[in-house]
């Protein structure tokens, strides 16, 4: 009996020690406790957000410690009621316009948003006036027609290049006699 009620008491102390490693029920993926609204706005923002410390990797998905911060960060902000714009706007304030991930859409930077616009409509411009004039037919020179055909130049519409053209076959005819 004596045996038996010690083999109980040291599972019971077991069991307790099970239990009070348990979580008290706290789920891992709202530590928080927020409702699914907040929820939903949280991935919202986490999406909108950047590491600023990696490049290129968005705020949900980074692994980094500061990221996991900024997570716990946003969460407290909404339980504090702050709304999505003014959880964006502090992150902007805290780290500058790199948490966004793009430039916004207002002064200097505008031109980061309309250049590859403009650069391709200009590529397109000069690719269809190169291939017109690639397109296009060469008129010949009347010399280099008639030289390369062996006889004399087709005639020109400018008759005084026609006449002076004339007189020089005379003359040298008139040297070969």
């Amino acid at each position: 009996m004596k045996k038996s009620l010690l083999i109980a008491f040291i599972l019971l102390i077991l069991m307790t020690g099970a239990a009070y490693a348990q979580d008290g029920g706290v789920d891992p993926n709202n530590p928080h406790g927020l409702s699914p609204a907040q929820q939903a706005m949280a991935k919202e923002i986490q999406e909108e957000l950047w590491c600023p410390i990696c490049q290129g990797v968005r705020l949900d998905a980074c692994e980094q410690k500061v990221c996991q911060q900024m997570r716990d960060m946003i969460d407290e902000m909404l339980l504090e009621g702050k709304g999505k714009q003014e959880i964006i706007d502090e992150f902007v304030d805290q780290y500058g316009v790199v948490i966004l991930g793009e430039p916004p859409k207002e002064g200097i930077n505008i031109m980061a948003w309309l250049m590859p616009a403009i650069l391709v409509l200009a590529g397109l411009g000069f690719a269809f006036w190169m291939s017109k004039k690639w397109t296009q037919k060469k008129p010949e020179p009347v010399q280099a027609a008639a030289s390369a055909a062996g006889g004399p130049p087709a005639t020109s519409a400018d008759p005084d290049i026609e006449d002076d053209y004339l007189a020089r076959v005379e003359r040298e005819l008139g040297e070969d006699l």
